[in-house]
């Protein structure tokens, strides 16, 4: 089996693990640090644009930010890569923003912790939702399989660990989960899985 951990801060040991790492295998300008100049490197290696997104607790204004993120949002759309979004309390800005530009690139929710009626509002919009440790319980239920990711972020536990849970939640194998997880790796990033 093969276990894809689709957004990590950490580089895994394990070899039965494909993640795709921030800053190794993404880039992107955090809306943490939107005031930063958006300085874009070669991203011919990277999978992916991001983080990047929307933050209403921390960084500089929701101007500003919004401003950074539709930069990556074109970035995204021109070289053909899809994005991983940070978003916390700007989901019905970050939705508003999706119908507006009407993007070509996949866009994937990481780290999603709401409530059901939040996951059906980014699933109609047509994003996929990526889970962590920490999650509501029955909206990972309800996550169509065909949308769900999965991923470790910044804790240290084996996604291993994660896709455990994530079975028992949902009452399949593992092994049914790594490999639905395979299929949604490869319709993400439109490429074969990079074993690291």
């Amino acid at each position: 089996m093969t276990y894809i951990d689709f957004h990590t801060h950490h580089v895994p040991s394990a070899a039965d693990v494909v993640a795709v790492v921030d800053g190794r295998d993404t880039w992107g300008l955090h809306p943490w640090r939107a005031t930063e100049e958006l300085i874009v490197p070669d991203l011919s290696a990277k999978l992916a644009i991001g983080e990047c997104g929307l933050d209403a607790m921390q960084g500089p204004s929701m101007e500003v930010q919004e401003n950074v993120f539709l930069q990556q949002v074109a970035l995204s759309e021109h070289v053909g890569k899809p994005l991983i979004i940070h978003c916390v309390k700007a989901l019905d800005r970050l939705l508003h923003l999706r119908r507006e530009q009407h993007p070509a690139m996949p866009w994937m929710f990481h780290g999603f912790r709401g409530k059901p009626q939040r996951l059906h509002s980014l699933l109609d919009a047509g994003f996929y939702v990526s889970f962590g440790f920490h999650h509501n319980e029955e909206s990972l239920r309800l996550c169509h399989l065909e949308r769900l990711m999965l991923e470790t972020d910044d804790e240290k536990r084996p996604v291993a660990e994660l896709y455990n849970n994530v079975a028992a939640v949902r009452g399949i194998d593992v092994s049914f989960l790594c490999d639905a997880m395979t299929k949604n790796y490869l319709a993400f990033f439109q490429k074969e899985p990079l074993m690291t």
